[in-house]
């Protein structure tokens, strides 16, 4: 018998169907080392082959022609489960805005709000990212490092002041196909955080915000909702956010504080949002993406003039499948 110590391969080619080839190639030690080594030719990926890789403390991942990025296996298999198409962000002046929002982002009322990513920009550190607005109601994620993201919410354009502002330090960042739902309480005046998979369907509430009276007083609701649009605010750029950078898909909106089942039922996948029993709770869905571009209607009807400003007919992407 002859035994084999150290085998050196760079790349292993598996027949799937008919004559196709996939390839199994490379260990890499984090995934941003993976990225390095595709922006630098040392691994070139191959379009129309599936281009696995093993990334160590992540699994086997695939890299993705569609987002730019290498994306666990399981978050394949379920990402079109909700809806077929989305839109992507580029970060530099593309957003989605409607003409209306109800309760949502009135810290006056209970609302819910929450989307579905489909990959994550490269975001620059520590640049505030703009998701959902509505006037000078602002709720920014920014990227501290690679995996400590913060949340910073503001509601009349002003992350300055304090008596204007609200932040938590949450510690996690959203992966590619990460669901997000914010949760307001008008109540006690608590904003719930919430960050989910949809491929396992575990989910975890990563900040819980007091918004101060002082915010609520003073807060500025102007005009209907929008994703993804900069905002230029009180102490200049250091205290502004830039666009959204990434795909968007699945928005809902309620003007209800979705808590208990409906949490479970949101973060979970395999069943159409349709089908759920939350939909007759929510307020207003959009699939993003499925409509004639630039429109983005939404299925219930409630929200209005729905529109992708600035983008390109291209913005509106098949849910990646390689």
């Amino acid at each position: 018998m002859n035994i084999i110590e150290t085998l050196g391969v760079d790349e292993l080619a598996f027949r799937g169907k008919g004559v196709e080839f996939n390839k199994f190639s490379r260990m890499f030690k984090s995934k941003a080392e993976g990225l390095e080594a595709v922006a630098a030719g040392d691994y070139t990926p191959t379009p129309g082959q599936t281009n696995a890789v093993i990334i160590l403390g992540q699994g086997i991942m695939i890299y993705s022609f569609d987002i730019l990025d290498f994306v666990l296996i399981s978050e394949f298999i379920h990402a079109g489960d909700q809806s077929n198409r989305y839109i992507t962000l580029d970060g530099v002046n593309d957003h989605i805005e409607f003409a209306n929002a109800g309760n949502v982002l009135d810290f006056t009322q209970d609302f819910s709000v929450g989307v579905t990513l489909v990959g994550v920009g490269n975001p620059a550190i520590p640049v505030k990212y703009k998701l959902f607005g509505r006037g000078g109601v602002q709720i920014t994620l920014i990227a501290s490092t690679g995996t400590n993201w913060g949340l910073y919410v503001t509601s009349d354009d002003d992350l300055y002041n304090a008596d204007k502002r609200a932040t938590a330090n949450t510690w996690y960042a959203p992966g590619d196909f990460t669901r997000i739902l914010f949760v307001y309480t008008a109540a006690d005046r608590k904003l719930k955080y919430y960050l989910g998979e949809p491929s396992t369907g575990v989910f975890a509430q990563r900040a819980n915000l007091t918004i101060p009276q002082t915010m609520v007083d003073g807060q500025n609701i102007t005009g209907g909702l929008d994703v993804g649009k900069p905002f230029s605010g009180v102490g200049g750029a250091g205290f502004s956010a830039v666009n959204w950078e990434g795909g968007v898909n699945n928005l809902i909106l309620s003007d209800l504080a979705l808590t208990g089942p409906h949490l479970t039922e949101y973060f979970q996948t395999g069943e159409a949002f349709t089908e759920m029993e939350l939909y007759a709770d929510l307020s207003a869905y959009c699939k993003l993406g499925e409509d004639t571009f630039p429109d983005v209607i939404d299925s219930k009807g409630f929200l209005t003039g729905g529109l992708l400003v600035n983008g390109t007919a291209e913005d509106f992407k098949d849910i990646p499948t390689e």
